[in-house]
């Protein structure tokens, strides 16, 4: 049975381009990045404080900017208008922001507009709204889940959230990779706890931890001796891993 595109879902955009930056498996993947505005969050690590606030009018890579709020149907159009898309087999597109979940009609949209033409969406959210995901989540080739450890956070911890945003994306059948950022100020205590939610869901998905990048708030990197230790836990727990740097800043690419 065919389903009626929702044409009016939007979203506020800071940046749609075509890069290698990707995330987790797919780091070095050529694709499309939709980044939506809007965070609910303020992570310590947070490298993208423009995706805060959207601008009047969002850069499209080789294109004219476009006025904001962007439509899915027309965010659609942009990206199947990129030089890049035209030899990607598949093409893939992931949606990113800020917090993407924010606007999870948009996002169920844009799936519902580009997968019947042969793209791929990847899906990547800091994990904090289940029922958002719940929304969108048939429209989800591929999940890309933050775990966020307590010390990265101003105050709480979302873990049942993350838990249960990864359980639902494995259960559509989406791969789902969970990023734990890992910084100076990371106790053992914290990713054992991180490790012990996440266990059920070990056969589903790949785990990815990242040293920080310092920015921000954060000035130091991780030492050698912490990652290590860190690493030597999730291997303990049976976790399939990669540990995985930001690597655009190595690149210099968006």
């Amino acid at each position: 049975m065919n389903r009626a595109v929702n044409t009016a879902a939007s979203a506020p955009l800071v940046e749609l381009f075509w890069s290698v930056q990707g995330e987790g498996r797919f780091v070095g993947v050529p694709m499309a990045f939709v980044r939506t505005a809007t965070c609910p969050i303020r992570c310590s690590y947070c490298d993208t404080p423009n995706s805060y606030t959207a601008p009047a009018r969002a850069p499209v890579q080789g294109q004219a900017d476009e006025p904001n709020p962007v439509t899915a149907q027309r965010a659609a159009g942009l990206l199947r208008g990129l030089p890049a898309a035209a030899h990607a087999s598949p093409p893939r597109v992931s949606v990113t922001g800020g917090e993407p979940l924010v606007f999870p009609g948009f996002v169920r949209a844009l799936g519902e507009t580009l997968r019947p033409r042969g793209w791929r969406l990847h899906l990547e959210t800091a994990a904090l709204d289940p029922v958002a995901l719940e929304h969108c989540v048939a429209e989800v080739d591929h999940l890309s889940a933050d775990y966020k450890l307590p010390e990265t956070l101003p105050s709480g911890s979302f873990g049942p959230q993350h838990v249960q945003c990864c359980a639902l994306a494995a259960r559509r059948g989406a791969t789902v990779d969970v990023k734990i950022v890992l910084t100076p100020a990371v106790a053992d205590a914290s990713l054992a706890r991180a490790l012990d939610d996440l266990q059920p869901l070990r056969a589903d998905v790949l785990l990815v931890l990242q040293p920080v990048t310092p920015f921000g708030r954060e000035r130091e990197p991780l030492s050698p001796e912490a990652l290590q230790r860190h690493v030597a836990m999730a291997q303990g727990g049976g976790f399939e891993l990669r540990v995985l740097p930001q690597v655009h800043r190595v690149l210099h690419v968006p």
